[in-house]
């Protein structure tokens, strides 16, 4: 494989050591300053440590505060099942930002990320390959888990930037000011991915040793995904099978259990994790993802139940909302998932003639009011939000929390063993996979034969605001018609402005809100414009994605 180097200094960052809590054994992150280049490097115990402390890059991902805290989920932003009312995320969900390399700062977020995994990996690899006496099944654990994240970070950089470059070298002195001059061929970055990944699933057991460890159903996954970027429909239906038929990864019985307690349950290949004042700090997805409907609403309080405090920065659009009302048996949006209904529930405050547990329904503040303030103000407080963040012991009125979250599970396996058994052209067993999932949402059996469509419908119903949509948009060719049909808030393909006039202000014919992505996408846009910060650390030449000014 060709090889390019990274032209800046990544700091060491090694954290952790694991500990035992109750019962069970969890992964735990503590930076301890006794750690040194040399212990890391050198020692086994070192290379296991430094194993750990990939962990805490990922994680530290999500506990980014910056931009109220959305960074995380603005791939959610820009896909096409959201409303991107306001706040900070908005301008990248109303392609205000992210559409040229000096307005994308956002990206670089990203970028870096996981260009620091893919970096302290290559270190760890690199070391284990080389240290002395160290056994070999041990050794193997380390290079299992350092190539699996170094595969799964380099699969994320290609799906969100396309033009990327891989190394498998670390930084040192000796190679920090090399310059990067141009991409790296897609079959390379694929071969890289593929080889980790396979080694990874050699290597690695069904069960963690340690909570929170990714396992080979996570690198089997994850290798189904790549097959399916690659049409390689055999390959997928044998990861995504192997998954589902190892007696590890059931879909748990209700969709109300998916995101209850600490996730760490059968559905999960891989769940990051938080122990409060020990492992973690607080992130904020929950405060943009659910409404403020508390807050000038008497009779009304934030409760554990409807998802605590929010401001509904980041909602459902009614294009989702009527994905998920198909069924009205559908336990996704009764709170197991999404909430729609709010109910008085402050018997302090309650209104005359009112009563506790009945629907807030606002007298103005509603989704077809005639003023376009109240339409406003109905998305800021009263409509749908998003749960899966918010912890069971969470306090309501406090914006951060700490709740393990869910990278991978397998209900996202058995949409990839329903599609490739699709493009297999086995349909008893597309629509078995593809039913498992709705059976366990309550909802009715499919019949006949199974389209793409059914199963983009079924993902967007159970993995809507998960960071998956984007990716399985863009890799079956549907961003771009999906996004200007669909995103912000209107009727399917509507393409005038905001509170234009011409509408009927009904379900069928709503106003337009905050639905500017529509008119901006382009088809070039499915592909992330590299920022600038990252451009210029790059050779002068380095190619900007297509249709995306240098």
């Amino acid at each position: 494989m060709k090889k390019y180097y990274i032209n800046i200094r990544i700091a060491v960052v090694v954290m952790a050591v694991v500990s035992f809590s109750s019962c069970k054994k969890f992964l735990t992150e503590e930076p301890t300053s006794q750690f040194t280049a040399n212990f890391v490097y050198n020692t086994p115990e070192g290379l296991e440590s430094g194993v750990v402390g990939l962990y805490n890059i990922q994680r530290a991902f999500y506990e980014n505060q910056a931009n109220n805290g959305s960074n995380p989920i603005v791939i959610d932003s820009r896909d096409d099942l959201t409303v991107p009312r306001g706040g900070e995320i908005s301008n990248y969900g109303l392609m205000r930002s992210g559409t040229h390399a000096d307005n994308s700062g956002v990206y670089s977020d990203y970028w870096r990320t996981y260009y620091r995994i893919v970096d302290r990996s290559n270190a760890l690899i690199q070391a284990a390959e080389k240290i002395q006496g160290m056994d070999d099944k041990r050794r193997n654990k380390v290079l299992a888990e350092a190539k699996f994240f170094r595969a799964n970070s380099v699969f994320i950089l290609f799906k969100l930037f396309n033009n990327i470059y891989v190394t498998t070298e670390p930084t040192t002195p000796e190679n920090a000011l090399n310059i990067i001059q141009d991409k790296t061929p897609e079959a390379d970055i694929y071969k890289l991915i593929k080889d980790d990944l396979t080694f990874a699933i050699a290597n690695l057991e069904w069960t963690a040793t340690e909570t929170g460890r990714i396992t080979q159903g996570t690198a089997r996954h994850v290798k189904a995904e790549v097959a399916l970027w690659q049409k390689d429909w055999e390959e997928a239906k044998i990861q995504s099978e192997a998954v589902i038929n190892s007696g590890r990864h059931n879909l748990v019985a209700q969709t109300g259990l998916v995101f209850k307690g600490d996730l760490n349950h059968s559905e999960a290949l891989w769940a990051l994790q938080w122990k409060r004042q020990v492992n973690g700090s607080a992130y904020k997805i929950n405060f943009n993802l659910m409404p403020n409907y508390a807050e000038l609403i008497p009779g009304s309080k934030y409760s554990i139940e409807q998802g605590g405090r929010g401001f509904g920065w980041l909602t459902l659009n009614n294009y989702l909302r009527d994905l998920l009302k198909e069924d009205p048996n559908d336990t996704r949006m009764k709170g197991s998932y999404y909430i729609q209904d709010y109910v008085y529930n402050d018997a302090a405050t309650l209104p005359a003639g009112k009563v506790l547990g009945q629907k807030i329904v606002h007298a103005t503040w509603q989704e077809f009011a005639p003023v376009a303030a109240d339409r406003n103000a109905f998305f800021i407080r009263l409509n749908a939000g998003c749960k899966k963040y918010f912890p069971d012991d969470g306090i309501p009125t406090e914006d951060l929390q700490t709740k393990n979250l869910m990278v991978y599970r397998s209900a996202e396996t058995y949409l990839y063993a329903a599609e490739a058994n699709m493009m297999l052209n086995d349909n008893d067993k597309a629509l078995f996979y593809l039913n498992e999932v709705r059976l366990r949402a309550n909802t009715a059996r499919l019949t006949g034969t199974v389209t793409i469509e059914d199963i983009l419908d079924e993902e967007a119903r159970e993995l809507a605001f998960e960071g998956r949509r984007f990716y399985m948009l863009k890799r079956t060719g549907k961003l771009y018609n999906y996004v200007v049909d669909h995103a912000g808030y209107g009727k399917a393909g509507d393409l005038t402005v905001e509170n234009s006039a011409g509408h009927a202000n009904t379900p069928a014919d709503p106003f337009p809100y905050r639905s500017d992505a529509r008119r901006v996408m382009r088809p070039y846009m499915v592909n992330w414009v590299i920022p600038r910060s990252e451009l210029n650390l790059l050779g002068p030449n380095y190619p900007q994605n297509d249709g995306y000014p240098k």
